[in-house]
C-alpha cells in the first residue's frame, strides 16, 4: 500500500482514538462505548474498499464471525462477570485462575479464529496468505466488536453520561475495549489467516500462529484476574498488543514469497470514517437514554417500608476458629448459602438472587487500627476501588469499629459491564481484628427492591447480613 494511504489510516486511527478520550474526559459513556464498538472496525472496513476486497464471502464471513461473539460474550461474560466478587480474605483461588483467567479466554480466541477456519474450507476464498490475512483479521474484528457491544450494553442502562465513575477509569475502559482490544484481535486473526494462506509448509506455520495465538491470549487472561491497579492492565493490554502487532508482521514477512500484486485503490478514508463513528456514537447514545429507568421515586404513603420487627429466632451453626480466638454463626445447610470453612473464618458463596460472596474471619490486628486493617483488604484485592460512604457507628459483636462501602468497575476484556459493591466492616479486641465483608453486584434500592426506603447500602446481601455481623464474640466474652 502507498505511504500516503497508510499515513490516512494512521490517521483515522488516531482520530478514533482522540473520540474515545474526549468522550471519557466529558464522562459520556454511550458514545464512548459506540465509538469503541464500530470505531476500528470501520477503519478496518476502508482498508478492505482500498484494497479492492469485496464479495459475498466476506460478508457471510463476518456475518459467522459476528454471531458467534455474540453468542460468546452472552456466555462467558456472565460467567465471569459473576465471578467479579473475590473474596477479601482468601483473594484469587487456583480454580477461579483456570476457569476466568486461562479457559475464558483461550475459549473465546478459538472462536474468534473459526471464521478463518471456515473460509479456508470454501474453495477459492483464501488463494495465498494476503486473502488469509483478510479472512483473518475481518473475522477477529467482527468477533470483537460484536463482544465488545454485548458485554458493555448493560451500562448503557445506567445513562447517557455518568458522574459516578472518574475520568480516569473511563479512560482505561476506553483504552482497552476501543483501542487495545480490536488491534490484538485483528492481530492476531490476521496472522493465524497469513498462515492459513500459505502455499509452503502451511501445517506447520499453522500450528505456530494458533500456539502464539493462544498463549498471547492465556497471559492477558491471567493478568486480568490478578488484583492488579487498572494502569497495570492497561500496559499489559497494550504491550502484549504490540507483540500481536509484530507477530502478524513477522508472518507476513514469512509469506511474501507468496503474495501477488494487488493494486491499491483510491478510497477516501477520514471522512466516512469520521461520519461512521458519529452515527455509531449518536445511535448508542440514544439507544441510552430509552433504556434507562427513571430514578426511584419514593412517596410516603404508601413507601414507608416496613415496619420495624425483629428477625426470627433462628439457630444456626457455630464456627470457632482454629486457635480460639474468635467464634460467629453462620447459616447452615438448607439456605440459599454454600459454607466454605477455613482455619480463620467463613466464607459464603450466596446461590440465590443477586449472587455474591460473604466472609466472615479474623487475623492479626499488628497495631493496626480497624480503618487500616480495611483499607488494607480492599487495596489488596480491588486496588482502584473508590469509597462510596463510611457506615456510622459501624460495630463488629457489638465492637465499636470501622465499616465502610465502596465500589469497583472491573476492566477485563471476557466480563460483561458490573459495578461491583464492597461493604467492608472492622473491629479490634485484643489484637485480634474481626472481619465481616460482602462483595456483589450493585442493585440500587427502590420501592420494588430492598428494604421498603432509602438506603445507601445498594446491596441485596446487606440486608441479611446483620445477624451474622452481631453475633461475633472474641475469646473470653460473655455469653449472650
Amino acid at each position: 500500500m502507498p505511504r500516503e494511504r497508510r499515513t490516512q489510516f494512521r490517521l483515522a486511527l488516531a482520530g478514533v482514538a482522540v473520540a474515545l478520550a474526549v468522550c471519557a474526559v466529558l464522562r459520556w459513556q454511550a458514545p464512548m462505548i459506540g465509538t469503541a464498538a464500530a470505531g476500528f472496525p470501520l477503519v478496518f472496513v476502508m482498508y478492505l474498499r482500498t484494497c479492492g476486497r469485496s464479495g459475498r464471502g466476506l460478508v457471510a464471513t463476518a456475518l459467522f464471525a459476528a454471531l458467534l461473539g455474540l453468542g460468546w460474550a452472552l456466555v462467558a461474560g456472565e460467567i465471569v462477570a459473576q465471578a467479579y466478587d473475590v473474596a477479601l480474605g482468601s483473594g484469587v483461588t487456583f480454580g477461579h485462575t483456570m476457569l476466568e483467567g486461562l479457559s475464558i479466554p483461550v475459549g473465546g480466541a478459538i472462536l474468534m479464529l473459526l471464521p478463518a477456519f471456515a473460509a479456508r474450507l470454501v474453495p477459492g476464498l483464501i488463494r495465498d496468505p494476503l486473502d488469509g490475512y483478510v479472512f483473518g483479521a475481518l473475522g477477529a474484528t467482527a468477533f470483537t466488536a460484536a463482544a465488545t457491544l454485548t458485554r458493555l450494553s448493560p451500562q448503557l442502562e445506567t445513562g447517557v453520561s455518568t458522574s459516578e465513575r472518574s475520568v480516569l477509569a473511563l479512560l482505561v475502559e476506553a483504552g482497552i475495549q476501543g483501542i487495545a482490544v480490536p488491534l490484538m484481535a485483528a492481530a492476531v486473526g490476521g496472522m493465524v489467516g497469513v498462515a492459513l494462506g500459505a502455499r509452503r509448509r502451511r501445517v506447520v506455520a499453522v500450528i505456530v500462529g494458533v500456539s502464539v495465538a493462544l498463549i498471547l491470549y492465556g497471559v492477558l487472561g491471567v493478568a486480568e484476574v490478578a488484583p492488579l491497579a487498572q494502569s497495570v492492565h492497561v500496559g499489559v493490554h497494550l504491550v502484549l498488543t504490540v507483540v500481536a502487532l509484530l507477530a502478524v508482521r513477522v508472518a507476513i514477512h514469512a509469506g511474501a514469497g507468496d503474495l501477488g500484486e494487488r493494486p491499491a485503490g483510491d478510497t477516501r478514508v477520514l471522512l466516512p470514517v469520521g461520519v461512521g463513528v458519529v452515527i455509531s456514537a449518536v445511535v448508542v447514545a440514544a439507544v441510552s437514554a430509552v433504556i434507562t429507568p427513571a430514578v426511584p421515586n419514593y412517596k410516603c404513603p404508601p413507601d414507608c417500608g416496613r415496619p420495624p420487627m425483629g428477625t426470627p429466632v433462628a439457630t444456626n451453626p457455630r464456627f470457632t476458629a482454629a486457635d480460639g480466638s474468635f467464634s460467629v454463626s453462620y447459616p447452615g445447610p438448607g439456605t440459599a448459602y454454600r459454607a466454605t470453612l477455613d482455619p480463620d473464618g467463613v466464607t459464603l458463596d450466596f446461590i440465590a438472587g443477586d449472587t455474591g460472596t460473604v466472609e466472615l474471619f479474623g487475623e492479626p490486628a499488628a497495631g493496626r487500627t480497624p480503618r487500616a486493617i480495611a483499607e488494607d483488604l480492599i487495596a489488596r484485592s480491588y486496588p482502584d476501588a473508590t469509597v462510596d460512604y463510611e457506615i456510622p457507628n459501624a460495630a463488629i459483636g457489638y465492637q465499636p469499629g470501622y465499616g465502610v462501602f465502596a465500589d469497583e468497575y472491573p476492566q477485563d476484556s471476557s466480563g460483561s459491564y458490573t459495578r461491583l459493591r464492597i461493604m467492608v466492616m472492622v473491629a479490634v479486641k485484643n489484637e485480634v481484628a474481626l472481619v465481616a465483608s460482602a462483595v456483589g453486584p450493585y442493585h440500587e434500592f427502590s420501592p420494588s427492591f430492598g428494604i421498603g426506603h432509602p438506603s445507601g447500602a445498594n446491596l441485596q446481601l446487606a440486608m441479611d447480613i446483620g445477624k451474622y455481623v452481631n453475633s461475633f464474640t472474641w475469646h473470653g466474652d460473655p455469653p449472650r
